[in-house]
């Protein structure tokens, strides 16, 4: 199984602003972030999300596209039967943020990663650098070096 943290869905679907010049890691981001997308709409592999990551898509996502277009893209996430959307148990979510200052991470990250921990998930599909700190934790896609900045 792979976690899907929520900057996949943003970069594959956010549009910038008309006149906005991306930069070469932003749009070899986005690019990959199509390539995900597609591929869990291919239903290649199994994947995880929690609500609190779907949330975080939905509050950057409902400007950048119509309600019937944000309201397809979350049923479909809904309805695909490779996508384990999951709740984050209360405890979780406290752990979360308890631990902030010694991951140097917000605590929807962090509950992330303890829910990958509970669920013995070990790879993630993220753009966060952060997470690529993590033991044991395999970031995916892989950033090639001269876009790491």
């Amino acid at each position: 199984m792979i976690y899907l943290d929520a900057n996949i869905f943003i970069y594959a679907y956010f549009k910038p602003k008309e006149g906005v010049v991306l930069s070469d890691k932003i749009k070899w981001c986005k690019e990959e972030a199509k390539k995900i997308v597609e591929s869990i709409n291919g239903e290649k592999n199994h994947y995880c999300i929690s609500l609190i990551q779907l949330t975080e898509v939905v509050n950057l996502l409902k400007t950048a596209m119509s309600w019937e277009d944000l309201q397809k893209f979350i049923m479909g996430l809904f309805s695909n039967s490779s996508i384990e959307i999951t709740e984050i148990p209360k405890m979780i979510y406290i752990n979360a943020v308890n631990k902030m200052v010694d991951y140097n991470m917000d605590a929807n990250d962090i509950s992330a990663l303890l829910l990958m921990k509970e669920k013995n998930i070990k790879k993630i599909y993220t753009f966060d650098r952060h997470f690529e700190n993590i033991p044991d934790i395999i970031c995916l896609p892989q950033i090639p070096n001269k876009l790491k900045k």
